[in-house]
C-alpha cells in the first residue's frame, strides 16, 4: 500500500481525540452489527429482575398503554395511574440518549477495562461525559466488593505502590505537577507522595482476593484489614514489613520469608515436605494482573484508584460477567450475593 492510500485512509476515520495516535489500539466499531431489539431486551432483564413496571406506581407494563414510538424498541409506557415511563426510568441510565447498542458496549467496555478515551473513541461519544460515567459505575462496584473473612487456612497478605497522582486536576504551580512525583521514587510509597500503597489480601485455596487502596504502610493502616480477611486460627504468609509484625497477636499463625535485596528468600520449605510453602508468590502474581489492568488507562487520579482496582478485584475473582455483576454497576443491587 502506498503512503498516499494509508493517508486517504486516515484521513477518512479520524476520530476527535487521534491527533497524536493517543491509543495503540486499533479501532473497530460494532454498533453497527448490534441488534437494538436484543440490546433493549437485555437492559431490561438488567435493570428490572422482577419485570418492567411504572416506577412510581408499581403498575405493570401489560397494565399500561403504549404512550410514545418515536424511540422504539425504547418504548413509553403510560400506566393505569397517568405515569409516563420507559425502561430507563428512575435508574442510572434515566435521561440518557444513547442507543441500547451503545450502552451495552459501555458497560462491556467498563466492566472489560477498556480505556475511557478508545471507548469513547469506538463509540463516537464525548470523553469527559464517558468518565464521568464510568467513575459512577466503577464507585457502585467498589462499594459491592466483598469484605468478610475467607474461608481459607493459608492466606498471603502483601503491598504494592502504585504512581497515582493527580490527574485531571490542574496544577498551576509549575513546581507541583500533578502526574509526576511519585514516578522516580522507589520503596514506600505514601497518598500524599503520590504512590499510595494497596494491600492485597488472597486466599490460597480459593484463590479470592481483596485489594484495598490505603494512604500509608503503617501497621494501624494494614493490619485491620489483614485480620477482618482472615479468619482466627489461619496461617498467613507476608514479606517481612513491620506491619504484619504483631498479627500473631491476634491468633493469626503468621510466617514470613525476606524479600530485603542480598538476603531475598522467596520461598521458603518449613515443614521438611520438599515443598516450599512460604511464600507470597500468590501475591506477586496478581499484582502484575494489576499493573497490567492499569496501564492502558495511563495514568488514575488517586481519588479514583479503589475504584479501578475494585473492577480488577471483581474480574479476578468472578471470570464472567454475569447478570448479578451488571446489576450492581447499574446500581439495582447494591451488594454480592
Amino acid at each position: 500500500m502506498s503512503h498516499c492510500c494509508l493517508q486517504k485512509i486516515c484521513d477518512n476515520n479520524k476520530t476527535p481525540h487521534s491527533k497524536f495516535c493517543q491509543t495503540i489500539m486499533l479501532i473497530f466499531s460494532v454498533i453497527e452489527l448490534m441488534d437494538e431489539q436484543k440490546c433493549y431486551d437485555y437492559l431490561v432483564n438488567i435493570l428490572h429482575p422482577n419485570g418492567l413496571a411504572c416506577p412510581i406506581c408499581g403498575c405493570s407494563v401489560q397494565d399500561s398503554k403504549i404512550h410514545r414510538k418515536d424511540r422504539a424498541p425504547i418504548l413509553y409506557h403510560k400506566c393505569a395511574n397517568g405515569h409516563v415511563y420507559n425502561a430507563f426510568s428512575k435508574t442510572m441510565w434515566q435521561g440518557t440518549h444513547h442507543d441500547c447498542s451503545v450502552i451495552v458496549r459501555i458497560l462491556q467496555g467498563i466492566a472489560q477495562g477498556t480505556s475511557t478515551l478508545h471507548l469513547a473513541n469506538e463509540l463516537g461519544i464525548d470523553r469527559k461525559h464517558l468518565l464521568e460515567r464510568r467513575h459512577k459505575i466503577q464507585a457502585l462496584a467498589s462499594h459491592a466488593c466483598v469484605r468478610a473473612a475467607m474461608p481459607d487456612d493459608v492466606c498471603e497478605a502483601d503491598e504494592m505502590y502504585q504512581n497515582s497522582g493527580e490527574k485531571g486536576i490542574k496544577h498551576p504551580d509549575p513546581d507541583d505537577p500533578p502526574r509526576r512525583r511519585g514516578n522516580q521514587a522507589r520503596g514506600h510509597g505514601t497518598w500524599d507522595s503520590d504512590r499510595p500503597p494497596i494491600l492485597g489480601v488472597v486466599g490460597r485455596e480459593n484463590g479470592q482476593i481483596q485489594l484495598e487502596v490505603k494512604h500509608n504502610s503503617a501497621r494501624k493502616d494494614l493490619e485491620p484489614t489483614v485480620l477482618d480477611a482472615t479468619q482466627p486460627g489461619s496461617t498467613i504468609n507476608t514479606d517481612e514489613w513491620g506491619a504484619y509484625h504483631h498479627l500473631a497477636e491476634a491468633n493469626r499463625l503468621h510466617v514470613t520469608v525476606c524479600h530485603t535485596p542480598g538476603k531475598r528468600v522467596w520461598a521458603r520449605d518449613d515443614d521438611g515436605d520438599g515443598i516450599r510453602e512460604v511464600h507470597v508468590n500468590t501475591s506477586e502474581g496478581f499484582w502484575t494482573g494489576l499493573r497490567n489492568f492499569l496501564r492502558p488507562f495511563r495514568g488514575v487520579n488517586k481519588v479514583y484508584l479503589q475504584q479501578y482496582v475494585a473492577m480488577h478485584e471483581w474480574a479476578h475473582n468472578i471470570k464472567v460477567c454475569t447478570i448479578e455483576f451488571l446489576r450492581i454497576l447499574c446500581g439495582v443491587t447494591q451488594f454480592a450475593s
